[in-house]
C-alpha cells in the first residue's frame, strides 16, 4: 500500500513539474509590440517637431555622449544649432542609419529604432525647422 502511494506521488510530482516547465517558460517572456510591428506604432503621417519629438529622440539616444561641456568628437546634439550643423553637413542621417562611409551611431550599439530614424528624416525633409 505504501509503495503504491509513493508511485502515485511521483506521478503527481512529475505532472506538476511538467506543467510548471510548460507554463513557466512563457511566464517571463514578453514581446515589445513596437519592436515586433514598428509600422503599426510609428506615426509618420505628420512631420515631427524638433522641440517635441526630434530633441527627445536625440536626448534618449545621443546626448549622453554628444552633450555637456565636453561632447564626444566636438559634436553637441543638446541644442538646435548643434543638431542643425550635423543636419546641414549630412552627418546626422548618415551616422544614425549606419550608412557606408560614416561612423555608425550610437557607437558600438545597434541603430536607434527605425521609427525614430524615420521621424528625424521627415523633420529634415521638411526643412529641419526649430519649432
Amino acid at each position: 500500500m505504501m509503495e503504491l502511494q509513493i508511485i502515485e506521488m511521483r506521478y503527481s510530482l512529475g505532472a506538476i513539474v511538467i506543467v510548471l516547465l510548460i507554463t513557466g517558460s512563457n511566464s517571463c517572456y514578453y514581446d515589445i509590440e513596437e519592436e515586433l510591428y514598428p509600422d503599426q506604432f510609428c506615426d509618420t503621417t505628420t512631420v515631427s517637431s524638433y522641440s517635441v519629438k526630434v530633441s527627445q529622440i536625440l536626448d534618449q539616444h545621443c546626448t549622453g555622449c554628444h552633450g555637456g561641456t565636453s561632447p564626444t568628437a566636438g559634436v553637441n546634439l543638446e541644442t538646435y544649432n548643434g543638431v542643425k550643423q550635423q543636419v546641414d553637413n549630412g552627418s546626422l542621417i548618415c551616422t544614425i542609419t549606419h550608412a557606408s562611409g560614416c561612423s555608425p551611431m550610437p557607437d558600438n550599439a545597434p541603430k536607434i529604432p527605425a521609427c525614430d530614424i524615420t521621424q528625424i528624416q521627415r523633420w529634415i525633409e521638411s526643412g529641419a525647422l526649430n519649432d
